[in-house]
């Protein structure tokens, strides 16, 4: 039994990622930036990956104070029951999906009845056990409505994971497009602001106007009460910062526009695509979208890359992170999720800090050309097998394929052995993989 699964995972691989071996070059930049002591392969200019992320000792003080009112005990471990719910929430269904399903729980309900003889009552009591069973299948795919408990316990839950995602996207921006300065921030389904955290921590004189949009007035209340210190009576840390409960009917545009972990509270797909065009509109280069790494979020992440990427508006678009391609994306095309891992510490608060690892699935669209200039190196969507005298990477490439290289010194170099070697799931590796070459 064992050996057969282990078979079928092999086979699974091998089907996913290309057959034949690929030449392999190492970025004609790296070689001399080494020699002149800019940097050693360990800090490839390729790795965007962030070391464990930990809440800010002045940030933690306002949850603290925030919390300060409130039995931390109880509330932990209800906060650790949202997060399981959060985790495997699915994504909603469209009405004639739920018409499916109605349709199969009945169906399969009465094949096992005489229908002939089937009273009134018998009808009812049909009729009772599929609105049961509909509703048990619909139960993880519900929005939840956040007034101020499950608001905290939102806090207690999502606010370190969040940060370290959102810190670790905008870094990578930061790193990979210096000139990019934002003056103003766009963040819809804002929460307990966690993006005007990150996004602070990253372009602090930068942003003049942060713009924070959530339909619950008790979580918007929250993160105005973190911004000024958790104690009502403080000034605020942020100048600019807004809240509304629904997206503006304005044409104002923002340089930087996010929705993070929001796509699946919306309750249709043609919400989330016109929620997305509206978000689109407003946008002057980046749209960030983030999910959880589950294969829910993983799918409304895609259906927004294509959605964006597909739109004709006379924009320029293209995939700036995480993928090096335009191309549909590879692991939807064989029936796998793309997502990454973020490493943070938890809150400190009523238990120990410990190190975690939080998974998630994100695409970063920019209002610009593709250029030759943009780096299109290939990027890891596995962890590197780091092995004796060898690394096994497996990437997806600029040509909108999935690769896997078994990196050597003998066979690849030094240089480009020890980048590898040094690299982590989610960094890009400085080398070009030349299309349809076999080694």
């Amino acid at each position: 039994m064992f050996k057969s699964k282990i078979k079928n995972i092999s086979i699974k691989l091998i089907r996913q990622f290309a057959a034949v071996r690929p030449v392999v070059q190492l970025d004609s930049s790296i070689p001399s930036e080494i020699d002149h002591l800019k940097f050693k392969p360990k800090h490839h200019p390729g790795r965007v990956t962030l070391k464990p992320v930990s809440i800010p000792k002045h940030l933690l003080k306002s949850i603290e104070n925030v919390l300060s009112d409130y039995p931390i005990t109880s509330m932990i471990e209800e906060s650790k029951y949202l997060d399981r719910y959060l985790q495997g929430r699915q994504r909603p269904l469209e009405a004639f999906e739920i018409k499916d399903m109605e349709k199969k729980i009945r169906q399969g309900i009465i094949d096992n009845i005489n229908k002939q003889n089937m009273t009134e009552q018998d009808i009812q009591s049909v009729n009772d056990v599929v609105k049961k069973n509909l509703s048990q299948q619909m139960n993880n795919r519900c929005s939840i409505q956040y007034g101020i408990h499950h608001s905290l316990l939102y806090l207690l839950a999502r606010f370190a994971p969040e940060y370290a995602v959102l810190l670790q996207i905008f870094s990578e921006i930061c790193t990979r497009d210096p000139n990019f300065k934002p003056r103003s921030l766009f963040d819809f389904g804002s929460g307990t602001g966690t993006v005007s955290w990150a996004a602070k921590h990253v372009w602090d004189k930068d942003i003049y106007e942060f713009f924070n949009v959530d339909a619950s007035p008790e979580m918007n209340e929250l993160a105005q009460l973190l911004i000024q210190g958790g104690r009502p009576t403080n000034q605020s840390n942020f100048k600019g910062i807004f809240y509304r409960q629904f997206l503006p009917a304005n044409h104002i545009a923002y340089d930087l526009i996010v929705c993070a972990y929001t796509l699946l509270d919306l309750p249709t797909r043609k919400s989330r695509l016109q929620t997305l065009l509206n978000l689109w509109n407003k946008s002057v280069k980046y749209l960030v979208l983030v999910e959880r790494g589950t294969r829910a979020g993983f799918e409304v992440i895609n259906e927004a890359r294509d959605f964006i990427l597909n739109l004709k508006d006379g924009h320029d678009t293209c995939v700036f992170s995480p993928c090096p391609h335009d191309a549909v994306c590879p692991k939807f095309l064989n029936n796998d999720r793309c997502h990454f891992q973020a490493s943070y510490y938890s809150l400190p608060i009523g238990s120990v800090s410990q190190s975690c690892r939080e998974n998630y699935a994100y695409i970063v669209l920019k209002k610009a050309v593709r250029s030759e200039s943009d780096t299109n190196w290939p990027r890891l969507i596995e962890a590197p097998l780091v092995r004796s005298r060898h690394v096994v990477c497996r990437m997806c490439t600029n040509q909108g394929n999935l690769n896997e290289v078994v990196f050597t010194s003998a066979k690849h170099g030094k240089v480009t052995y020890r980048c590898a070697k040094a690299s982590k799931w989610g960094d890009l590796l400085p080398i070009n993989i030349l299309p349809d070459a076999v080694g």
